[in-house]
């Protein structure tokens, strides 16, 4: 298991893009959000050989890891490293799972707001072109950031629930 900062890696996640240039999301109900396939590294797991497999089991396809995008180690109220691919689909069919409640390919430009606020620079890093060196960014996951994950939650469920133009009047 790699190890960066010195921590271990212990979180894989597939930023898939498809022929569109769209990213591929999954909307978890525990903890709510949304974000991009991957999951847990076991301590003796390739890291890519752990994102492969997590992407088929949450969504049903299978990935080819095209590159390495970075290292993303948290501080604050999580300590945790994880790494991130970039990864086409090359098989398989897409398809909800326990973990992801619903999929959706999604433009990088109208990512949804309840998107776990950690993932936007990972997708954002994902979507630039290849530099050849890994990326190794800090991110902090503090209170605040996870109150307004909270909150965006919240407006994206209503706003499901009332689209705009259905939405009940106030007077």
């Amino acid at each position: 298991m790699p190890v960066v900062g010195g921590r271990p890696v212990v979180g894989a996640q597939a930023v898939v893009v498809d022929d569109q240039g769209r990213v591929l999301l999954q909307l978890r109900l525990w903890p709510a959000g949304w974000e991009p396939p991957g999951g847990h590294v076991g301590a003796s797991e390739n890291p890519e050989i752990a994102v492969i497999r997590e992407t088929l089991e949450e969504t049903g396809l299978e990935i080819e890891i095209e590159r390495l995008i970075g290292y993303y180690r948290f501080i604050g109220i999580r300590h945790d490293t994880d790494v991130v691919f970039r990864a086409r689909v090359v098989g398989g069919r897409l398809q909800r799972s326990r973990e992801a409640w619903r999929l959706s390919w999604v433009e990088p430009e109208q990512l949804p707001g309840s998107l776990f606020p950690w993932y936007r620079q990972r997708i954002e890093d994902a979507m630039l072109p290849a530099s050849g060196v890994p990326k190794e960014r800090i991110q902090e996951v503090g209170l605040g950031a996870v109150g307004r994950h909270g909150l965006a939650l919240l407006g994206d469920l209503l706003s499901s629930l009332w689209p705009s133009r259905a939405r009940p009047s106030s007077s």
